[in-house]
């Protein structure tokens, strides 16, 4: 026979085990929260930006489809070369970074939306002055670049990121990771409390006694306490 639990059993599974449910999400949070103050070093990320366009046309560039629909074109090319190693070598040895052009490669992102010719450079990393220094050394040298490799003076430097800002890092979240952890604990806490009510198949109650087995209780056996 199918066995039902009904919503006063699982209130009770539930005040029977709130000590376990709330250690369990307490736990979990204050990991959580040690693990993301104090061991996870932060991530801060700076951005600077580019644009496709040709130099001195701006008045007429989009009574021009063609160039425009070129431009974006080129938007994929010019994305690949801002993080290829030529350019991050430069970067390098510009900022005399103690670092190799190849750690670079996973700090550097370049993104453009859908139909636009602005370009953005972002770059993460532990050190938000150096990240923003890095930005825009690649935009620069990138415009640089372009012009030497494409043979064409089609990018420019449209924003810089500011190297004294203070911004706030990208990662971790403390706050949020606390929230998930407890919640998680709960999660996990709640479905112990019932396991191990399914697995308790001793008839210790009155309410089980009668459930399972449909006898009356003629007495009881209290505990006395010395």
């Amino acid at each position: 026979m199918e066995e039902v639990i009904d919503l006063k059993e699982i209130i009770e599974i539930l005040k029977k085990n709130l000590k376990l449910i709330l250690g369990l999400a307490i736990t979990f949070a204050l990991i959580a929260g040690i693990v993301s103050f104090f061991l996870i070093k932060p991530t801060y990320q700076s951005e600077s930006q580019v644009i496709v366009n040709q130099k001195g046309k701006n008045a007429d560039v989009y009574n021009n489809p063609g160039e425009v629909q070129t431009n974006l074109q080129l938007i994929n090319t010019y994305s690949q070369m801002i993080n290829s190693k030529v350019i991050r070598k430069q970067v390098v040895d510009q900022l005399n970074l103690d670092v190799s052009e190849k750690s670079l490669q996973p700090m550097i992102s370049v993104t453009s939306e859908a139909e636009s010719q602005l370009m953005k450079i972002n770059v993460a990393g532990p050190d938000k002055k150096e990240t923003a220094e890095i930005a825009n050394a690649l935009a620069d040298i990138a415009q640089k670049e372009v012009k030497r490799v494409m043979g064409v003076d089609n990018l420019s430097v449209f924003s810089k990121a500011d190297v004294d800002e203070e911004t706030a890092p990208i990662k971790p979240k403390p706050l949020m990771n606390v929230i998930v952890a407890g919640l998680l604990g709960l999660i996990l806490g709640t479905a112990i409390a019932f396991l191990r009510s399914m697995l308790d198949t001793r008839l210790n109650t009155e309410e089980k006694i009668d459930k399972y087995i449909g006898l009356p209780t003629l007495g009881k056996i209290y505990t006395i306490e010395k």
